[in-house]
């Protein structure tokens, strides 16, 4: 089980949240409880070391990726998910995960690395195009939303593109939003997220 924090709500909507490079587990708490005020929180932190910052996995001096780390989080994070659901008796269409930047790439390899998550949103704020060769598996009911801006120095636009037409090969419901700025996360951008929720789930 990841480390992890949890906020316990009044509804039956549980957002699981995965920070950025020098993140912790409660970093995306703010920006979970604008979405759904009344969802359970649950923050995992990233147990992997970069100059005193924390990630899921690691990036090394020339910009590429620890892809056996990588694909080792995404193992612990499915059986963290699972855990949880089990124990607190989750309905999939209850469960959203939100990932920004380093932890929207790890939310993505989800899609990867497994077929027919017991999810129903993914928010993915940010995410870089990591391992492209690899392909998503099928998702049955997975709603996913993934954001970006244009002057991102981490994502071109014809890569977000890319990686848009390569979740829709593989029949995944996304759906993208764009800004003007870089990598920051923007109000409208957030409010972009909330309609979207509310949108395939119609309220907790």
């Amino acid at each position: 089980m990841m480390q992890q924090v949890i906020a316990v709500g009044t509804n039956n909507h549980t957002i699981i949240s995965l920070h950025g490079t020098g993140g912790t587990a409660t970093s995306l708490f703010e920006l979970a409880h604008i979405l759904d005020p009344k969802a359970t929180k649950i923050g995992f932190q990233g147990e992997v070391n970069e100059n005193g910052m924390n990630r899921y996995f690691a990036r090394y001096p020339d910009g590429s990726f620890d892809l056996p780390g990588l694909d080792e989080a995404t193992q612990n994070l499915y059986d963290s998910v699972i855990e949880i659901a089990g124990k607190v008796g989750l309905e999939k269409n209850n469960l959203t995960i939100i990932g920004y930047s380093n932890g929207a790439n790890l939310a993505k390899n989800l899609l990867k690395n497994f077929s027919d998550l017991p999810i129903s949103t993914l928010l993915l704020f940010h995410p870089s195009p990591i391992n492209s060769d690899k392909k998503f598996k099928r998702q049955s009911g997975v709603n996913v939303l993934m954001t970006s801006g244009k002057n991102d120095s981490y994502i071109s636009e014809s890569q977000f593109k890319e990686l848009e037409t390569s979740m829709l090969a593989a029949l995944i419901n996304v759906e993208t939003y764009t800004h003007d700025q870089g990598h920051q996360l923007t109000q409208e951008e957030i409010e972009q997220a909330k309609s979207f929720l509310l949108q395939k789930n119609g309220g907790f």
